[in-house]
């Protein structure tokens, strides 16, 4: 592997030192990879797609002035003749195109046999990718295939011991938490020798000290909907509301990443946790983890226990129109417990600000057609609350722009800062603190 590598290397050290140049998106060599700049004015997010015949990678980009930069790595891809690099806006229009040929001699595959039975298969996922372990009696290497949604790879691997022990660390660095990876076992042919799958591993954020702020002395629940895998459970539909109902164990899933539902809330409540705490709030969380799993009654009774002044319920939409986007807000309206919190007006004019603080800070028109408040009877979620209660659709998975924009940490902290605004417009309305 490392003679692998090195001769990579020294392939791309005698590429031209000039930068190759296709409308505005520049390359420019850069040991084993290139660095690469474009502009795409207007845009504060885009798409950058690069691949060869051992590696491909789609990288999601921030730009607030629509301006972008970065480096792909090409580690891998000694002895492939071209790479091809795409940019695009995440509405998947081409704005830039061009393709770079990189004039590499072939690297020689190993010497030795490259099949073996393979056996005991073991695919352990770790933050930053996966584990593998397995044995091959008689193989002198492998070719390992691995992909996901973002990216893909293919390398040699080699033998520990005689006895055909194979053990490793895969990095998947372009390949979200939770997303789930192929990975195949070949021989030099091509033949597929073994296949599994497993997810890269997802580790919360720690805890960080809390901060005097000018949310000091408010609590916020921050309920990360959904989980990786749960069944509904029969619940009353709401104190002072006749019947029950079993809700729905479906969630919403990128169109395009593939992403959960659950997974995204949650990051997004980490990040939106961080924000609050910088601000001065205390918080408390109905949910930490991936396999964590509530009811929506229990939800509620959480966020009571932990003293919560207001509970954001965070959610992300699904429509069958891969256009649609906007954010849009639910509370409740004649549980007994949401009367006791606020008559209907009231209700209404704290979803408004909220949902327009949030609308300010990514951008979006102050208007209905960007998402509205709703009051219903619809969830327990919120039926059940005790406080002031908020499920805010962040966006639509549904949707390629919002799909890719809400996995992105820019995007994650920007709503995140809008919905502390709301939180802190929401607090001041309820006389939990004075207005600064």
């Amino acid at each position: 592997m490392r003679k692998w590598l090195l001769l990579g290397l020294m392939c791309l050290l005698f590429l031209l030192p000039v930068s190759a140049v296709a409308d505005d998106l520049a390359l420019t060599p850069d040991g084993e990879g290139y660095n690469f700049s474009f502009r795409m004015p207007g845009q504060q997010f885009a798409l950058l797609e690069y691949s060869t015949a051992n590696q491909s990678g789609r990288l999601v980009l921030y730009g607030p002035d629509g301006t972008f930069s970065g480096r792909i790595d090409l580690s891998l891809s000694a002895g492939c003749k071209k790479l091809r690099v795409t940019t695009k806006t995440l509405t998947d229009v081409i704005d830039d195109d061009t393709s770079v040929s990189l004039s590499l001699p072939a690297a020689p595959a190993p010497e030795g046999r490259s099949s073996g039975k393979v056996q005991n298969l073991v695919l352990t996922e770790t933050p930053d990718g996966f584990s593998y372990s397995f044995t091959a009696e008689g193989a002198d290497y492998m070719v390992m295939a691995c992909r996901s949604k973002e990216e893909s790879q293919k390398m040699y691997i080699y033998p520990l011991d005689a006895a055909g022990t194979f053990a490793g660390q895969v990095t998947m660095p372009l390949t979200y938490a939770r997303t789930l990876m192929t990975v195949q076992l070949l021989n030099s042919q091509g033949i597929v020798l073994k296949e599994g799958q497993v997810r890269k591993g997802y580790v919360p954020p720690a805890w960080p000290e809390g901060q005097p702020g000018r949310l000091s002395g408010v609590t916020v629940c921050i309920d990360p909907g959904h989980q990786e895998n749960g069944d509904p459970v029969v619940e009353p539909v709401g104190p002072g509301l006749q019947g029950k109902t079993a809700g729905t164990s479906g969630m919403a899933q990128g169109c395009v990443t593939q992403r959960k539902e659950s997974i995204v809330t949650l990051e997004i409540a980490y990040v939106l946790r961080d924000e609050l705490l910088r601000q001065g709030a205390k918080v408390v969380m109905t949910r930490t983890q991936q396999m964590e799993f509530h009811t929506n009654i229990q939800r509620c009774a959480i966020a009571k226990v932990g003293g919560a002044d207001i509970m954001l319920r965070l959610h992300c939409d699904t429509r069958e129109s891969r256009t649609k986007r906007g954010i849009s807000i639910f509370s409740p309206l004649n549980s007994t417990f949401a009367r006791a919190v606020a008559d209907p007006a009231e209700y209404r004019k704290m979803g408004e600000l909220l949902i327009n603080a949030m609308k300010r800070a990514v951008g979006y028109e102050l208007t209905d057609k960007t998402g509205f408040v709703t009051l219903n009877d619809a969830y327990v979620g919120n039926n059940w609350a005790e406080m002031p209660c908020f499920l805010v659709e962040m966006g639509y998975l549904s949707n390629p722009q919002d799909d890719f924009q809400l996995s992105h940490p820019a995007y994650q902290q920007i709503l995140a800062e809008g919905m502390a605004q709301g939180v802190y417009e929401i607090a001041v309305e309820r006389d939990l603190i004075e207005a600064q």
